[in-house]
């Protein structure tokens, strides 16, 4: 599940949607060739946290003019430390790991970390592009990935319409998710206190489902010869087990501590976190593209989105692709992104504050739910008019957290809103 949390989702067939005409150039190769095969190979570090590699494969057979068969395999390699929710203090602290089995220790002043986090992901997903008599196409297609703890099916659907001119396509997209969660040690009891190592542990549960209904619908509008821009509306609804059972909240006592829940081992005072078992996003996009002089081409988009959690972001992302030569280019790549915090954001209980466990309040200390703001920023070189197109790109990735309010005593001393970096280095190749 917490691969789930850091790698995005494979793009499933209806996001296509927003492509810029992607499955056209597909079905053109036809007449050249049967099969297209591509590769992927994504390196993702976390200063001092999370490290990840991702390994993919696309092939194409293209059965005619028409139809064309797709797959995606993928593999995803996680290792490092991960935060686990509670906050840091001027001692040590001591956390029974999720299992329940054993424990760990944080330093004095550092933010507390999970070091357990070792996951891998198998993914395989499988699409049929078909074209249409009268300007119409359809994708359909399924998902199935597998993680120790997290299972997840899926299928979609894209239509879409281009005009007689070729200057317009309406596109329309549903998806369906099934997730079944499974927890290392089963399904925590929101606000269930976290015992001590070998104890018996408050769950309510071994395993549970979430449902997840996409919908998405665009409009791509060339302008001219040069230049095109795309409008998007898409709205997500997830019914189910929405928690982190991997997060909990710490306890803070009136001296701004947390508070020690057992003497003998250390162990600090946390409780399991509590979200929403529903939850509707809404996202608006708009994209604007721009082939500029000798080829080089302009791209920029801005996405909106808003959910009933309280949460509202807005995402810029530029890139300027620039021709070196015929078959080299350099892309520069700019990414903005800034979110407020969820209703139910909690970076921390006092004592004597925390609800009852199971008592259908919410609460969560996920830095992913709270204020944010990210940036993005990158280089791309590749070399594509020729028989294997091949790429390679850096990104360097910053994030930083929001003021943290209501704090006081020793939390004033401590960084609650600790930045988070990280590298990413991707080399993609046709093959």
């Amino acid at each position: 599940m917490k691969n789930q949390k850091i790698i995005a989702s494979l793009a499933t067939a209806s996001m296509a949607a927003f492509g810029t005409g992607e499955a056209d150039a597909q079905l053109g190769k036809s007449d050249l060739l049967d099969t297209d095969f591509k590769g992927s190979l994504l390196y993702y570090t976390e200063t001092d946290r999370v490290s990840a590699i991702e390994a993919i494969i696309d092939g194409s057979y293209f059965l005619n003019n028409r139809d064309t068969i797709g797959f995606r395999l993928t593999f995803d390699s996680l290792t490092g430390a991960s935060a686990n929710g509670a906050v840091p203090t001027d001692r040590a602290q001591t956390f029974t790991r999720p299992s329940g089995n054993g424990d760990y220790t944080t330093a004095a002043n550092e933010t507390p970390l999970d070091d357990t986090f070792l996951d891998t992901r198998y993914a395989l997903a499988l699409t049929w592009d078909r074209k249409w008599d009268g300007n119409w196409q359809s994708i359909i297609g399924t998902a199935f990935s597998n993680e120790y703890d997290y299972r997840s099916l899926s299928i979609n659907t894209l239509l879409s319409y281009k005009t007689d001119d070729r200057n317009r396509t309406y596109s329309g997209g549903l998806s369906l998710f099934s997730d079944t969660i499974s927890p290392v040690g089963g399904l925590p009891t929101s606000f269930g206190l976290m015992g001590n190592p070998d104890e018996i542990q408050q769950r309510s549960g071994e395993e549970d489902e979430k449902i997840v209904m996409d919908a998405l619908f665009g409009i791509t509008q060339v302008i001219d010869s040069r230049s095109l821009v795309q409008f998007g509306y898409s709205v997500s609804s997830s019914e189910g087990y929405l928690n982190d059972p991997y997060k909990f909240i710490s306890v803070v006592g009136a001296d701004g501590r947390p508070v020690t829940q057992d003497l003998a081992t250390g162990l600090s005072q946390v409780v399991f976190e509590s979200r929403p078992d529903s939850r509707l996003k809404q996202s608006f996009f708009i994209k604007y593209k721009r082939d500029l002089f000798d080829s080089h081409v302009f791209d920029s988009s801005y996405r909106f989105m808003t959910d009933d959690w309280g949460i509202n972001s807005h995402t810029f992302d530029f890139k300027y692709k620039w021709r070196l030569s015929e078959v080299s280019y350099l892309e520069p790549h700019l990414r903005i992104y800034q979110q407020n915090d969820a209703d139910f954001f909690t970076p921390f209980f006092t004592q004597g504050n925390v609800p009852a466990a199971g008592s259908g309040s919410y609460a969560s200390p996920d830095y992913r739910l709270g204020e944010m703001m990210a940036y993005t920023v990158g280089l791309e070189y590749g070399r594509d008019n020729v028989d294997r197109p091949w790429s390679i790109a850096l990104e360097y990735y910053l994030q930083g957290l929001g003021g943290r309010e209501g704090i006081f005593g020793e939390l004033r001393n401590q960084d609650l809103s600790e930045d988070v970096s990280a590298f990413v280095v991707r080399f993609n190749m046709d093959f």
